[in-house]
Protein backbone atom coordinates (compact mmCIF):
# COMPACT_ATOMS: atom_id res chain seq x y z
CA UNK A 1 0.00 0.00 0.00
CA UNK A 2 1.13 3.11 -0.58
CA UNK A 3 1.67 6.21 1.74
CA UNK A 4 0.08 9.10 1.69
CA UNK A 5 3.21 11.13 1.22
CA UNK A 6 4.65 8.74 -1.21
CA UNK A 7 1.05 9.26 -3.12
CA UNK A 8 1.60 12.84 -3.49
CA UNK A 9 4.76 12.86 -4.41
CA UNK A 10 3.61 10.19 -6.96
CA UNK A 11 0.69 12.67 -8.18
CA UNK A 12 3.11 16.13 -8.59
CA UNK A 13 5.55 13.94 -10.63
CA UNK A 14 2.51 12.87 -12.52
CA UNK A 15 1.51 16.38 -12.99
CA UNK A 16 4.28 17.85 -13.25
CA UNK A 17 5.29 15.90 -16.50
CA UNK A 18 1.56 16.65 -17.55
CA UNK A 19 2.66 19.95 -17.68
CA UNK A 20 5.58 20.08 -19.42
CA UNK A 21 3.79 17.61 -21.93
CA UNK A 22 1.64 20.80 -22.37
CA UNK A 23 4.38 22.95 -22.83
CA UNK A 24 5.73 20.68 -25.36
CA UNK A 25 2.83 20.47 -27.24
CA UNK A 26 2.18 24.22 -27.18
CA UNK A 27 5.80 24.96 -28.60
CA UNK A 28 5.01 21.97 -31.53
CA UNK A 29 2.12 24.27 -32.36
CA UNK A 30 4.00 27.36 -32.40
CA UNK A 31 7.01 26.70 -34.14
CA UNK A 32 6.00 28.43 -37.68
CA UNK A 33 7.65 27.21 -41.03
CA UNK A 34 9.55 30.36 -41.09
CA UNK A 35 11.37 28.98 -37.45
CA UNK A 36 12.02 25.91 -38.58
CA UNK A 37 13.94 27.52 -41.94
CA UNK A 38 16.26 29.48 -39.44
CA UNK A 39 17.28 27.21 -37.04
CA UNK A 40 16.55 23.01 -36.03
CA UNK A 41 15.21 23.01 -32.83
CA UNK A 42 16.00 20.02 -30.47
CA UNK A 43 14.52 19.37 -27.19
CA UNK A 44 15.40 16.12 -24.44
CA UNK A 45 15.56 15.80 -21.15
CA UNK A 46 18.73 16.36 -19.51
CA UNK A 47 18.44 16.00 -15.40
CA UNK A 48 22.03 14.99 -15.17
CA UNK A 49 21.12 16.05 -11.07
CA UNK A 50 23.06 19.07 -11.03
CA UNK A 51 19.70 20.68 -10.85
CA UNK A 52 18.64 22.26 -7.36
CA UNK A 53 15.23 23.67 -6.35
CA UNK A 54 14.82 27.45 -6.16
CA UNK A 55 13.56 28.91 -2.97
CA UNK A 56 10.28 28.07 -2.39
CA UNK A 57 10.49 25.12 -4.58
CA UNK A 58 10.89 21.38 -3.88
CA UNK A 59 13.53 18.78 -5.36
CA UNK A 60 10.43 15.96 -7.38
CA UNK A 61 11.16 12.48 -5.69
CA UNK A 62 11.98 11.47 -8.89
CA UNK A 63 14.20 14.11 -9.45
CA UNK A 64 14.04 17.48 -11.80
CA UNK A 65 11.60 17.47 -14.50
CA UNK A 66 13.79 19.55 -16.51
CA UNK A 67 13.84 19.63 -20.77
CA UNK A 68 17.36 21.45 -22.51
CA UNK A 69 16.05 23.40 -25.85
CA UNK A 70 18.70 24.08 -28.46
CA UNK A 71 17.87 26.41 -31.56
CA UNK A 72 21.31 25.76 -34.28
CA UNK A 73 20.83 28.13 -37.11
CA UNK A 74 20.52 26.39 -40.48
CA UNK A 75 23.09 28.83 -42.33
CA UNK A 76 26.02 29.07 -39.62
CA UNK A 77 27.79 26.62 -38.28
CA UNK A 78 28.27 26.63 -34.54
CA UNK A 79 25.29 29.37 -33.67
CA UNK A 80 23.07 28.16 -31.27
CA UNK A 81 21.09 29.68 -28.25
CA UNK A 82 20.23 26.92 -25.61
CA UNK A 83 17.96 27.03 -22.60
CA UNK A 84 16.23 25.03 -19.75
CA UNK A 85 12.63 24.49 -18.72
CA UNK A 86 11.80 22.89 -15.54
CA UNK A 87 8.72 22.16 -13.58
CA UNK A 88 8.59 22.63 -9.81
CA UNK A 89 6.37 21.95 -7.40
CA UNK A 90 6.11 24.58 -4.33
CA UNK A 91 6.50 23.74 -1.01
CA UNK A 92 2.96 24.47 -0.23
CA UNK A 93 1.71 22.47 -2.63
CA UNK A 94 -1.88 24.32 -3.75
CA UNK A 95 -1.99 28.00 -5.59
CA UNK A 96 0.53 28.12 -7.01
CA UNK A 97 1.38 24.39 -6.90
CA UNK A 98 3.72 24.21 -9.25
CA UNK A 99 6.33 26.62 -10.88
CA UNK A 100 7.58 26.83 -14.62
CA UNK A 101 11.39 28.22 -14.99
CA UNK A 102 13.15 29.17 -17.88
CA UNK A 103 17.27 29.33 -17.37
CA UNK A 104 17.49 32.06 -19.38
CA UNK A 105 14.89 34.30 -17.49
CA UNK A 106 13.46 35.13 -14.32
CA UNK A 107 10.04 35.36 -15.53
CA UNK A 108 8.02 32.09 -14.30
CA UNK A 109 4.72 30.60 -14.84
CA UNK A 110 3.16 30.17 -11.79
CA UNK A 111 0.40 27.27 -11.98
CA UNK A 112 -2.15 26.49 -9.69
CA UNK A 113 -3.61 22.83 -9.07
CA UNK A 114 -7.06 23.58 -10.31
CA UNK A 115 -5.51 24.48 -13.77
CA UNK A 116 -4.08 20.93 -14.09
CA UNK A 117 -6.06 18.56 -11.27
CA UNK A 118 -8.36 16.80 -12.68
CA UNK A 119 -8.09 18.16 -16.12
CA UNK A 120 -5.87 21.23 -18.29
CA UNK A 121 -7.98 24.02 -18.06
CA UNK A 122 -8.44 26.56 -21.04
CA UNK A 123 -6.80 29.21 -18.60
CA UNK A 124 -3.58 27.11 -17.90
CA UNK A 125 -3.80 26.86 -22.08
CA UNK A 126 -3.57 30.33 -22.52
CA UNK A 127 -0.77 30.95 -19.83
CA UNK A 128 1.37 28.15 -21.46
CA UNK A 129 0.50 30.08 -25.11
CA UNK A 130 2.21 32.90 -23.81
CA UNK A 131 4.71 32.01 -22.10
CA UNK A 132 5.65 29.92 -25.06
CA UNK A 133 4.93 32.30 -27.23
CA UNK A 134 7.93 34.49 -25.32
CA UNK A 135 10.78 31.81 -24.84
CA UNK A 136 10.28 31.56 -28.68
CA UNK A 137 11.03 35.17 -29.49
CA UNK A 138 13.43 35.48 -27.32
CA UNK A 139 15.26 32.45 -28.63
CA UNK A 140 14.52 33.67 -31.87
CA UNK A 141 15.92 37.13 -31.41
CA UNK A 142 19.49 36.27 -29.49
CA UNK A 143 19.90 33.51 -32.31
CA UNK A 144 19.26 36.32 -34.85
CA UNK A 145 21.81 38.33 -32.83
CA UNK A 146 24.52 35.36 -33.23
CA UNK A 147 24.25 35.10 -36.68
CA UNK A 148 24.21 38.73 -37.23
CA UNK A 149 27.86 38.46 -35.63
CA UNK A 150 29.07 35.45 -37.29
CA UNK A 151 28.13 37.02 -40.58
CA UNK A 152 29.84 40.55 -39.74
CA UNK A 153 33.11 38.61 -38.50
CA UNK A 154 32.83 35.69 -42.03
CA UNK A 155 32.39 38.55 -43.83
CA UNK A 156 34.26 41.69 -43.25
CA UNK A 157 37.36 40.08 -41.02
CA UNK A 158 36.14 40.41 -37.51
CA UNK A 159 35.40 43.90 -38.14
CA UNK A 160 32.31 44.36 -36.63
CA UNK A 161 30.58 47.66 -35.23
CA UNK A 162 29.64 46.66 -32.22
CA UNK A 163 31.16 44.36 -29.31
CA UNK A 164 28.86 41.75 -27.54
CA UNK A 165 29.74 44.02 -24.28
Amino acid sequence: MTSALGGREQDQTALATTILGLLWETTDRQVSREIAHLADITADTDDDGSHVAPPGLVMPASGCITTRVVATARGHQGVTESMRVAVWPTVEGDDPAFVVTRSDSDRTLPIALADVQPAVTDHLRGQVNDFIATIIAHMVAELDVKMQRTYIRESQGDLAEYTED
